[in-house]
């Protein structure tokens, strides 16, 4: 009777302790309702800081402009390092570079932008044309930008 006892017992807590209370779970809730806005509002307004300073090079399908200016739309060079690519942004560069394994040597001027902006164009860039990386960070632009190096 004993050991039933504490089997039953235990149990109980386990399943009280590993669902959570509902308040947590709606905390949870709230808090990716609010990424979720946040996202789409860095989609919308870094589709507008894109027209203004990248579309011209980059054109307004991400796919770049022949071997002049190289593609955002699944671009190998621009997935695998953000940092990286929101000190471009900001600060531009002039390095040759490899996107997708052609080369391009085209300087890029840097962008008169807060980072803010850097981090909703990076947001729509990083989630349009195919490219998913989801929401990125104001917090993480600002330590990105701050530790640029000679990009």
């Amino acid at each position: 009777m004993k050991n039933l006892f504490i089997s039953i017992l235990t149990i109980f807590l386990l399943a009280s302790c590993g669902s959570g209370s509902s308040e947590q779970k709606e905390e949870e809730k709230k808090i990716s309702s609010r990424d979720e806005i946040r996202l789409k509002q860095y989609q919308v307004q870094g589709a507008k800081v894109y027209t203004a300073y990248c579309a011209n090079c980059h054109q307004q399908d991400g796919k770049g402009l022949a071997s002049l200016y190289p593609p955002l739309a699944g671009s190998d060079y621009l997935l695998e390092n953000l940092p990286r690519a929101a000190c471009i942004i900001k600060n531009g560069q002039s390095k040759e570079i490899v996107v997708n394994g052609v080369t391009y040597n085209q300087m890029m001027p840097g962008n008169p932008i807060t980072n803010l902006e850097v981090a909703e164009v990076l947001t729509f860039i990083g989630n349009a044309w195919g490219n998913e990386i989801g929401l990125v960070g104001v917090k993480d632009v600002d330590k990105w930008i701050d530790e640029c190096e000679g990009y």
